[in-house]
């Protein structure tokens, strides 16, 4: 999907806009689980060569999209950061809202990506889909997420997930301010 950065800034405004933050430990227990999602997109950026290779080495070994993991775990993060325990209705609305949404939305990038790996990789594409499960990780490939030999430094720096981070800060930085001030 050609579009989904500029789909899924617009789900998240919506989901800011039409939700009401109210309660400190969900932002808490929410930024924390951003943090476990941005350390997947962070581990997942420094592994991948895109458009280049064939990646499976890193978190790759464990989950073929695990920047999309990353930015799920992270999306579940600021619905519990924006859960409103006194408006259950709007609250589960949200969620269900933002699964439909990305949902759709990461169904057809990863449809369409494995289209294109398939025409570049073929049969190498094919044992790695065989190997390693498409959002959920495999334990056996668990200790990729460990293999310093998977990471580059070079890599990370070329992958600019910085602005996805900075992004990150700024939804919590949003979220807080909304409940301390109410709005």
């Amino acid at each position: 999907m050609k579009k989904r950065i500029l789909v899924s800034q617009i789900v998240t405004l919506l989901l800011l806009v039409l939700t009401r933050p109210e309660s400190w430990p969900l932002f808490w227990t929410g930024l924390a689980v951003m943090a476990l999602g941005q350390a997947v997109r962070l581990a997942a950026s420094a592994a991948i060569v895109k458009s280049k290779t064939l990646t499976t080495t890193g978190p790759y070994a464990a989950v073929r999209n695990p920047l999309y993991l990353g930015t799920m775990i992270m999306t579940a993060g600021l619905l519990i950061m924006l859960s409103a325990p006194s408006r259950p209705l709007l609250t589960a609305g949200a969620w269900a809202f933002a699964a439909a949404a990305f949902g759709w939305i990461y169904y057809v990038t990863i449809k369409a990506e494995e289209v294109f790996l398939l025409s570049v990789y073929g049969a190498d594409f094919e044992k790695y889909k065989q190997a390693a499960p498409a959002l959920l990780p495999c334990l056996g490939g668990i200790a990729g997420f460990f293999d310093s030999g998977a990471y580059s430094a070079e890599v990370f720096r070329k992958n600019k997930e910085w602005r996805g981070m900075t992004a990150a800060f700024a939804l919590a930085a949003l979220v807080a301010a909304r409940i301390k001030y109410g709005f």
